[in-house]
């Protein structure tokens, strides 16, 4: 299966990175097929119809830009456009028009409209989010993490969510097709000092994974309320995990959470807004900053960002428990995995 690699470049105790790899995966088998050079491409989205791939620099002075994809080859499609300081996460809106960025260091969204031919226009609409958390040092001011579309239908669903680990809200947003602008609709508030970093959606149900007290917070996102807080970590595990990623199975009825400062993956079985510890798995290496599920949902593979690797595990198909395969792949400071559509 065709994948696209981000990694840091300047960054981060791993080894530097050269831009964004293209690559094939084969369950636990990694073949580089070629390398677009570009400066910390931490995270990666593609459009809908999958012939553009869109990547931000996270850094101070934050840009995304779009990549035209041709077989092995990424071909940087118009110029790059200003985000904010520090962006970390980006998607493309379900209409297929507007780029949507978080930044952390700022704590500004963005939309930026997407041309026809796949390129970026300057910004429609900037955000900026204010507040603090209890966490002095991590939430003394705004830091969005991560921007998303609900793709639910009906009341309360459609929204643009937005998680922000400084003030412990997820907010949500309508975007005006016409104009590329958000509007806030409501504020969905974590428990002081979870610090709301990534979310997957499944049915009504958001499941929000918190950095800084490592648990997974269940929004109902029809009533608009937050449900309950389940730990990441058994009881009594003491250090905080700071978890960076969450995956959904295919199914539904089991989350991945990385836990960084510990190196494991987190199993816990989900029952639609009900969720259970299952138990943590090893992730290999060192510091998985993302994981992903292929599209099959076979495999999970876990970009060990510190440690230059990406191990590879098979899910058990009973438990929903992965277990490791293979040889970790070396790689510079894999941040981030992104599939590309099935050719």
């Amino acid at each position: 299966m065709r994948a696209y690699l981000g990694a840091a470049s300047t960054t981060g105790p791993g080894s530097p990175a050269s831009g964004i790899t293209v690559m094939d995966i084969d369950g636990a088998t990694f073949t580089p097929v070629g390398v677009a050079e570009t400066s910390d491409p931490m995270y990666l989205a593609l459009s809908a119809d999958g012939t553009v791939l869109y990547s931000l620099a996270e850094r101070a002075q934050g840009q995304v830009r779009a990549w035209k994809i041709d077989g092995e080859c990424l071909t940087a499609l118009g110029e790059p456009q200003e985000t904010g300081g520090g962006p970390c996460h980006l998607s493309v809106h379900s209409s297929g028009r507007y780029l949507l960025t978080a930044s952390y260091g700022s704590g500004t969204l963005a939309v930026h409209p997407i041309l026809a031919d796949g390129a970026l226009a300057p910004a429609s609409d900037t955000i900026q989010h204010t507040g603090t958390g209890p966490n002095s040092e991590r939430q003394e001011r705004a830091h969005a993490h991560m921007i998303v579309t609900d793709p639910g239908t009906g009341p309360g669903r459609g929204h643009v969510l937005a998680a922000d680990l400084g003030t412990d809200t997820v907010y949500r947003y309508a975007l005006d097709e016409a104009t590329g602008t958000l509007d806030l609709v409501d504020e969905l508030h974590a428990p002081p000092g979870a610090g709301p970093r990534h979310l997957v959606i499944r049915d009504q149900y958001a499941y929000v994974a918190n950095e800084l007290d490592s648990t997974v917070t269940v929004i109902d996102l029809a009533a608009g309320s937050v449900l309950s807080t389940v730990s990441t970590r058994p009881d009594g595990a003491g250090e905080a995990s700071h978890p960076s990623a969450i995956r959904i199975s295919a199914d539904g009825s089991y989350l991945y959470v990385a836990n960084r400062f510990v190196d494991e993956i987190a199993v816990l079985a989900v029952s639609g807004p009900e969720l259970s510890l299952v138990t943590g798995v090893p992730c290999g290496g060192d510091h998985p900053r993302d994981i992903v599920l292929s599209p099959d949902g076979a495999y999970l593979y876990s970009a060990n960002q510190f440690g230059d690797t990406i191990t590879s595990f098979e899910i058990d198909p009973g438990s929903g428990v992965p277990q490791q395969v293979g040889s970790p792949f070396s790689t510079p400071s894999p941040a981030c995995i992104v599939w590309a559509h099935p050719r």
